[in-house]
């Protein structure tokens, strides 16, 4: 691991893709401009890593999935500065996500327990958090990969994935698709008591914007205040919206291509955002904005390498692209010696997740670099026209990201070394 050098102000991102988009305001314009994050704490799991986070309501205990032990492990982050652990609490797979219910009551566990992957499985599994029990394990039929739990606490989303065997030669290319059988999203209904939630299914296949419209392999997925589902199809570099009320698909889009002058797509030693470069964003993670629209982080997947749109994007709920970083982001990542050059013929810095929040008044964009090690932090009240606040070193491949308002803190997971890096923002007004 690096050395953490000490967190600075960076200039301001330019905007160059595909549509004339407004450019990034200077920092020094911005409203939050004078606040920085600074880092709290790293933190060491019980376990052996640390993938997804979630909170309780009040932000008091943290949860994360540990795929590797099998559990999701529980922190006490009262005092965000020296969190302790607090135990952990086994599932029968490897645990993919985590949510928590609005009364702070339960966590909702997927799990994967998938031994073949022509026929995929998992479940859901509910844990009492007073007593640190699973209650109830309601069976999903098939591998889950994403939950979130509406604003409103009366439904949860899951992508059902159904992942494709990356091994598996398809028309001439290994691990291509499609792969049957076909994922899709679950819905359960949070009223009442665990063992009486309603899960019902909704078919995500033969939708417009997908490459492979009978393998969608949803990935992520976050609700908004409507109770609108995004998910993202990330082999099939699309987004679909479903309601979550009618349990149907409401719209879908293809993500788009990108297509530069300015990336680095040579594995040679020497950082050179100098190359033409055409590929599909094949987006990961996806957030709602406060405003109704979608970030998502353009990780790539499938495509020929290299691949991924390598950096984020900010979509209308219709499709239509409001911002896009080009190449300014890895440009952020390389100006702060965190670009992986060695990943350059790959996916780059595979942006692979995202997060928006509201703190201390202003509104930020997370998008993290799983290659990069580190998170670039963007103010966000303008979504057109966003500007890079700060580059975080985090620990090694950062999976989850996550905000507490209550707390004021910004934390991100890191998958490789099993860590939990806490950032607290504080004002310098």
């Amino acid at each position: 691991m690096r050395r953490r050098p000490d967190l600075r102000l960076l200039a301001p991102l330019s905007v160059a893709l595909l549509l004339p988009l407004a450019s990034a305001p200077a920092i020094a314009d911005r409203p939050g401009a004078q606040r920085e994050f600074h880092e709290l704490a790293t933190f060491e799991v019980s376990g052996e890593v640390a993938e997804i986070l979630a909170t309780t309501p009040n932000g008091r205990t943290l949860l994360y999935t540990d795929s590797g032990a099998g559990e999701v492990g529980l922190v006490d982050l009262t005092r965000p500065q020296q969190p302790e652990q607090l135990g952990a609490i086994s599932v029968d797979g490897e645990p993919t996500s985590v949510a928590v219910t609005h009364d702070g009551r339960y966590a909702l566990v997927v799990v994967d327990t998938t031994g073949d992957l022509t026929k995929p499985s998992g479940n859901l599994s509910v844990i009492d958090l007073r007593t640190r029990q699973v209650v109830t394990v309601l069976e999903l039929g098939g591998q889950p990969d994403a939950i979130t739990v509406s604003p409103d606490g009366s439904a949860a989303a899951i992508a059902i994935e159904n992942q494709r065997d990356e091994e598996r030669e398809v028309e001439g290319v290994e691990g291509g698709m499609p792969q049957e059988p076909a994922g899709f999203l679950t819905v359960v209904d949070l009223t009442g008591q665990p063992d009486s939630w309603v899960v019902a299914s909704v078919d995500l296949t033969g939708l417009a914007g997908a490459l492979y419209p009978n393998d969608p392999e949803p990935e992520f997925v976050d609700i908004n205040r409507d109770n609108v589902a995004a998910v993202t199809l990330q082999e099939n570099n699309a987004i679909a919206l479903v309601d979550l009320a009618s349990r149907e698909v409401i719209r879908s889009f293809s993500a788009g291509e990108v297509t530069r002058t300015d990336a680095d797509i040579e594995d040679d030693g020497t950082i050179a955002f100098d190359n033409a470069f055409t590929a599909p964003r094949e987006p990961d993670a996806v957030q709602w904005t406060l405003l109704g629209n979608l970030v998502t982080a353009d990780e790539g997947d499938l495509a020929e390498e290299p691949s991924g749109g390598r950096g984020w994007t900010v979509f209308s709920s219709t499709g239509e692209v409001l911002y896009a970083s080009g190449a300014s982001a890895e440009q952020a990542l390389a100006d702060r010696d965190y670009y992986p050059d060695g990943r350059s013929d790959d996916k780059g810095a595979e942006f692979e997740g995202a997060e928006v929040a509201s703190l201390r008044g202003d509104t930020y964009a997370f998008i993290g670099s799983e290659r990069g090690d580190a998170v670039l932090v963007y103010d966000f009240d303008d979504e057109t026209a966003s500007a890079l606040v700060q580059v975080l070193e985090t620990g090694d491949a950062p999976e989850g990201l996550l905000a507490v308002t209550h707390k004021q803190v910004f934390l991100t997971s890191n998958e490789d070394d099993g860590t939990i890096s806490i950032f607290q923002l504080k004002s310098g007004r």
